[in-house]
């Protein structure tokens, strides 16, 4: 959790504040019904009051790409001066960047990019490293609660086959427990490909009751977004088979909101990895306003940028990973109690 916050610290000194401006910065999420998307609208808000700048977190109540990208487009119309953007898809955002880009609005991505879209910056959750973080994790939960089977059977769940971030997430998770087989000697199987749940708890929730069921001899799951830990804990354990069944269950989620620490808590979810949205939401304004104020290129100069294998240079500012186990979930409770609250 600090680490980000040294970053807003760092960023603060350097930019060049012109407070009670007439700017207004918009956010735009993949949907509003997820209770993660709270944390960055609050981080929004924080930065857009500090400045003196109005702010506007606005999304599809469900994910939807071409509803995201029709919403945005409606927002270039009437002339917003910056644009940050979770896509739901990196593809069918494109046109709308242009759009932007062309009228002279910035455009940055937060949460989920779109690299070959034309934005300036990414800010947020390395996907890739978090889902490495992640299998890391199941690694060691294998060892800790099975350590005499020698084929581990998963299940893997996520939101839109589409999203960026998400696959990213599971290409990491793969490879970090590829590595561990290769080194442990266990077979790691997983029963199908990913499951799709189009970011929708109660969709995600019979998907985990469905296949919980199916295959009686499921060691685990991963769950690339939280939405089926958004439901009420009793729901959330049903679905998993019940309380015997979570004990031998190896579930590692992702983020770490309060109905999911919740279940750590109760020993539904072994482990979680937390992203920090808070700190997206308050970057993404701090970014946009200092592109408006001083330019695009004035901005880039002070911001983290990233050499590519082919030469050319990309601006990414990694908000980190936190892991969460039972050893350490009442620390996360505490902070996630402020930042997840809805204002």
């Amino acid at each position: 959790m600090k680490k980000g916050l040294v970053f807003l610290g760092l960023f603060l000194a350097l930019s060049v504040f012109v407070f009670a401006e007439d700017i207004t910065i918009l956010l735009a999420p993949k949907s509003l019904n997820n209770p993660y998307w709270f944390a960055v609208e609050n981080g929004m808000r924080d930065a857009a009051e500090k400045l003196g700048i109005k702010a506007i977190f606005d999304a599809p109540v469900e994910a939807d790409a071409a509803k995201q990208a029709e919403k945005i487009l409606s927002y270039i119309v009437k002339g917003v001066d910056g644009i940050g953007i979770s896509p739901n898809d990196p593809e069918a955002i494109k046109v709308v960047v242009k759009r932007a880009l062309d009228k002279g609005i910035p455009v940055i991505m937060f949460d989920s990019d779109s690299p070959d879209s034309g934005r300036y910056v990414y800010i947020g959750t390395n996907n890739y490293n978090a889902g490495y973080e992640a299998g890391k994790l199941m690694a060691q939960l294998i060892e800790k609660y099975k350590p005499e089977k020698k084929t581990i059977k998963l299940a893997i769940l996520t939101g839109g086959l589409a999203a960026l971030n998400l696959n990213e997430r599971i290409r990491g998770f793969r490879d970090a427990l590829e590595e561990y087989s290769k080194q442990s000697g266990r077979e790691i199987v997983y029963v199908a490909d990913p499951f799709p749940c189009d970011d929708d708890s109660a969709k995600a929730i019979q998907i985990i009751r469905d296949v919980t069921r199916k295959y009686t001899d499921l060691d685990g799951w991963f769950m690339s977004g939280g939405w089926p830990l958004f439901a009420p804990k009793e729901t959330v354990i049903s679905a998993l088979g019940g309380p015997e069944r979570m004990k031998d269950l190896l579930v590692v989620g992702f983020d770490t909101l309060l109905p999911e620490l919740e279940l750590v808590k109760a020993g539904a979810v072994k482990g979680l990895v937390g992203q920090r949205p808070y700190d997206m939401g308050y970057l993404s304004v701090l970014v946009l306003y200092n592109m408006v104020k001083v330019g695009v290129e004035n901005t880039l100069k002070i911001l983290p940028k990233v050499v590519r294998e082919d030469g050319t240079v990309d601006y990414i500012i990694d908000t980190g990973v936190d892991v969460v186990t039972e050893e350490n979930v009442d620390q996360f409770y505490e902070y996630a109690k402020k930042i997840y609250s809805k204002r």
